[in-house]
């Protein structure tokens, strides 16, 4: 969880009423006065896939554990539940792409209808108060409709308001489906949206998020002047107009969240947003060096981070106003596993590793969607392996040789327990040169991510021309609470033998348009 800053205010108005909803004996106007920040909800990634479990206390994690061990023995590893009743089951009568990539279009119904006029939050003090719903005009659904089709125009994303009636399709639902009943609370925390889970290259094609925009009708209903508001999102009263201002507050985060959600659900992950590759993690801090394990050591000016889709709070350190004055675009990391959904070349462990096998990093062809940064304005040099691999056996290592020039940087991300492929594994990465003589020297290693356990190495220098090995493994020895953690002394050690899956890819710019989209299976 985040806090926001919020300016403080002067000459805050009290609100008694809004409309039909009463606030009788709540006095807000010193609260808000006095407010320095509100709590922001990042872990918005379905079940627990994309929190920081090594804020978990030991007991706690022992029983995250003990549930994902459950889930396995039950045979749910790695599976998701459908989230619409029209949708069919997960890759059903798809058509296959190049590699094993599905390519049929991925069709997603906006559902703007309110359940309900009225939405329970948690403001000032805890007081419990009913606010009215916010009903999205035909302006704004159309205007949330187009944000979401340009963000994804280079990818066989289709959006529509009307309920399909035929074939599976993803649902993005516009008001709070948080199991509390409740997205907004001063206290507890703000929570925009939440998807279903995080479905690596899109396999499953009817599932659901909900996105919640609500969170400004509550600062103008407590404040009609719009002085709070306007604190809050950043987004200025001209002329008195407290609606117009509101409406753009709406549109532009019920847009960025859609975005960022559907995101999650087609396989993008909060890390999603560093960008651009090479330039590694935020400088702001966020996240701390010292959240990676090990502790990260690589080049920290990962500002553009914060203009993309899947910014958090969590990973670039983004707020309130990052969601509301600007519309986010999708990041040269999010392009790569998009495309990899519609058109991927995955590897089998086999045909590349062992004896004198090499990988080879593809080019991946593919849009730039980079509007402003290092990258935008020509076209993108993807390169990227896709390997499908398994851990047999504990302390076994995979490796994976290839050939790289030196001026540039690779990262590599691993999946296998957040986002378990089969069997759930918690692996890590370690990549090294070769030397002239055979042996290796390590130039960067990843154990764990910021936020859970499936290593995300960002960014690794590659200093020298030459052959490279990247070591896939299984260790013991997890972070936790600022201790350490082993799986076999605890009876996890099950969670050393799995199914991965492993991303090792190089990105630049260069010069020139570069392809509008995704080419299709005949290309």
């Amino acid at each position: 969880m985040k806090n926001v800053k919020i300016h403080k205010l002067l000459g805050a108005s009290i609100l008694a009423t809004a409309g039909s909803v009463a606030f009788a004996n709540i006095s807000v106007g010193q609260d808000m006065e006095s407010a320095t920040s509100l709590p922001v909800i990042v872990d918005d990634c379905g079940a627990v896939t994309c929190g920081d479990r090594r804020a978990m206390a030991t007991a706690e994690f022992k029983s995250y554990l003990t549930a994902a061990l459950t889930a396995e023995t039950n045979g749910n590893a790695g599976t998701a539940v459908s989230a619409n009743a029209a949708g069919g089951s997960a890759g059903g009568g798809q058509g296959l792409a190049l590699g094993q990539g599905v390519n049929d279009t991925q069709v997603v119904y906006l559902d703007f209808a309110q359940s309900s006029p009225t939405f329970p939050a948690t403001i000032f003090g805890g007081v419990q108060a009913t606010f009215i719903s916010h009903t999205y005009t035909a302006a704004e659904r159309d205007a949330v409709q187009a944000n979401l089709e340009a963000a994804y125009s280079g990818f066989n994303v289709s959006f529509t308001q009307d309920v399909p009636t035929t074939g599976e399709f993803s649902t993005l639902n516009f008001e709070c489906g948080n199991a509390s009943g409740q997205c907004i609370s001063f206290t507890g925390g703000i929570l925009f949206g939440r998807a279903q889970h995080i479905d690596i290259r899109n396999e499953v094609r009817d599932d659901s998020a909900f996105v919640d925009a609500n969170l400004w009708e509550v600062l103008v209903q407590l404040d009609p002047s719009g002085n709070f508001f306007t604190a809050i999102s950043g987004i200025p009263v001209v002329g008195g107009d407290v609606q117009a201002a509101l409406s753009t507050a709406i549109v532009n985060q019920a847009s960025n969240t859609g975005a960022h959600e559907l995101g999650h659900n087609m396989g993008l992950r909060h890390h999603d947003s560093f960008g651009a590759p090479g330039s590694g993690i935020p400088s702001t801090g966020v996240p701390d060096p010292s959240a990676f394990f090990p502790t990260f050591d690589g080049p920290q000016n990962g500002d553009e981070g914060i203009l993309h889709t899947m910014a958090s709070g969590a990973s670039v350190g983004s707020g309130f106003t990052d969601s509301t004055t600007r519309i986010r675009f999708l990041s040269e990391r999010s392009v790569i596993k998009l495309a990899a959904g519609e058109r991927g070349r995955v590897v089998a462990e086999a045909d590349v590793s062992g004896g004198n096998k090499k990988v080879k990093l593809h080019n991946v062809v593919a849009p730039n969607t980079v509007e402003i940064g290092e990258n935008a304005g020509g076209g993108l040099d993807i390169r990227e392996a896709l390997i499908a691999g398994r851990i047999d056996a504990a302390n076994e290592i995979d490796s994976y040789r290839f050939k790289a020039k030196a001026g540039q940087s690779l990262s590599a991300e691993f999946n296998g327990f957040d986002v378990a492929i089969g069997e759930p594994v918690i692996g890590a990465l370690s990549l090294f040169f070769v030397e002239d003589d055979g042996s290796k020297t390590l130039v960067r290693q990843n154990f764990q991510n910021f936020e859970g356990l499936d290593a995300f190495l960002v960014d690794a220098p590659l200093d020298r021309d030459g052959d490279y090995v990247m070591e896939v493994s299984a260790p013991d020895i997890l972070l936790l609470g600022g201790g350490l953690f082993s799986l076999e002394a605890n009876g996890f050690g099950t969670f050393r033998t799995g199914d991965y899956e492993v991303s090792i890819y190089i990105v630049d710019g260069k010069p020139g348009t570069g392809p509008s989209s995704v080419p299709g299976p005949s290309n």
